[in-house]
């Protein structure tokens, strides 16, 4: 364009004369000159249209993006709240005075079992294990009659049976309900593992009304 620009300034009368142009040479170089510059100064303009969707559609991708990995790295809310599994295969080991969990957030992968002693006799645990090594981790104890046991953490009502509720902090919650039916005690425990799925006290509460 400046070349262009420089080459019409040259172009003036006086650079024909004497140099063996006609008047129409003159003429055919002179609408040469002028043809190119306007069309320098009036190109193509681009289409901004396309440029503007593709930014729009990168936007949208990594919205979507940060917000599942949020989700999974606990960033953002991810509580469970889901419908349940099925969970009917009872313990051959555990007590026949104790009831047992029909309903879990995670399909059960694997099953563990253990016996020890506690402050107040022989207690059972059954490990439901998921496909992401999440647990639900029950623990059963008869208590002697008259036992006088008093919770420390949030009251809440399983049925119509009193207990207690506590949580971990941070993005990994692990959620610990405790309640008591008659003589049996009741400890219910969640944990998150790799699923990064926590649960809020109304899902806990949810399983422990599942025990039948």
């Amino acid at each position: 364009m400046d070349e262009l620009k420089s080459l019409h300034r040259l172009m003036k009368e006086e650079t024909f004369k004497g140099r063996g142009f006609t008047d129409k040479m003159r003429k055919n170089i002179l609408h040469e000159i002028h043809s190119k510059q306007a069309k320098s100064f009036s190109g193509p303009k681009k289409p901004i249209f396309a440029p503007i969707m593709s930014m729009l559609f990168f936007a949208a991708c990594l919205s979507i993006f940060v917000y599942f990995g949020g989700t999974q790295l606990g960033i953002f809310g991810n509580n469970a709240s889901a419908p349940l599994y099925e969970a009917s295969d009872r313990p051959e080991f555990l007590g026949k005075e104790f009831k047992f969990i029909t309903k879990v957030p995670f399909e059960v992968k694997n099953v563990s079992t253990k016996t020890s002693e506690g402050p107040y006799g022989n207690i059972q645990t059954v490990t439901l294990i998921g496909p992401e090594k999440q647990t639900v981790t029950m623990s059963f104890q008869l208590l002697e009659p008259g036992t006088d046991l008093t919770f420390s953490q949030e009251p809440v009502n399983v049925g119509t049976s009193k207990g207690s509720y506590t949580e971990t902090g941070g993005p990994l919650t692990v959620s610990v309900l405790t309640w008591i039916e008659g003589e049996s005690m009741y400890e219910l425990k969640y944990m998150p593992a790799r699923s990064g799925i926590t649960l809020t006290k109304d899902d806990m509460i949810q399983m422990a009304e599942s025990f039948r």
